[in-house]
């Protein structure tokens, strides 16, 4: 019940869209064609599902997935590191924001060169701007460390490695956890981008997309779109749960949010 009440908004935005699709739909104000009722894409999911949409969904979130972690394991202690050490990242700052700057889709062909055609190259790419962000979080995140912590732990003659997974590791995670929350995002698109476009394989959620509309199954297209929003929605979700359940001593933080 307090879900329900602490979302009432955002229900009553979707009950409100899902009624204006229908009344636009049942009027036929717009094609069938370029936009099916709500009903006939209801319809359309258990058969995409018993067709190929199950395998695709789970491929595309093990690529998704798959490149978070490698931009988590690798971004993190990067970016603890160089915001402990800000010397060397003033001199490393410069490039970093420069390659944040270039879209990962322009790098695709690079990526191709240099992983192959395949899924190291799809994971590769979705990979790039997540772990940029996670990095460049962990380092603001560092840089707002409190003084007073840092002070503590330099009297305690800690060495670099327990200062940074002892004490900057916690006081960077709420911005970690910021930059986790956008990588998610990223890499999801990029790899729902790639599979569409590019067409590495036959499978995976993207594909899938682009299979029903390119063969006029317009309602399986506006299905497959909204179930890979839902995707999006749920990882959000759990991002949100872990940070809540992590940084649960913060005094903002509740776990039941």
């Amino acid at each position: 019940m307090d879900w329900f009440k602490r979302n009432s908004r955002a229900l009553l935005f979707l009950a409100c869209l899902l009624a204006a699709w229908a009344a636009v739909t049942a009027l036929r104000l717009i094609d069938p064609i370029v936009l099916p009722s709500p009903w006939s894409v209801a319809r359309a999911v258990p058969g995409m599902l018993r067709e190929r949409l199950l395998a695709d969904i789970g491929l595309t979130l093990g690529r998704v997935l798959t490149a978070l972690v490698f931009a988590c394991v690798l971004g993190i202690p990067a970016g603890l590191f160089l915001g402990y050490r800000k010397r060397t990242y003033e001199v490393l700052e410069g490039p970093l924001h420069a390659l944040r700057s270039i879209p990962a889709s322009a790098l695709f062909p690079l990526f191709l060169i240099v992983a192959g055609v395949g899924e190291t190259s799809i994971v590769a790419l979705a990979a790039y701007p997540s772990l940029l962000v996670i990095l460049v979080n962990a380092v603001s995140g560092t840089a707002l460390a409190n003084q007073r912590r840092l002070y503590q732990a330099r009297l305690l003659n800690l060495s670099t490695f327990q200062m940074l997974s002892d004490v900057l590791f916690y006081e960077a995670l709420p911005n970690i956890f910021d930059g986790i929350r956008t990588a998610v995002s990223y890499s999801l698109v990029l790899v729902v981008a790639v599979e569409m476009f590019i067409g590495l394989g036959e499978r995976g959620l993207g594909r899938g997309i682009y299979l029903y509309q390119s063969t006029y199954r317009i309602p399986e297209t506006y299905g497959a779109i909204i179930i890979a929003g839902m995707i999006g929605i749920v990882l959000n979700w759990v991002v949100t749960k872990v940070q809540n359940h992590m940084l649960r001593w913060l005094p903002n933080v509740h776990e039941d949010q």
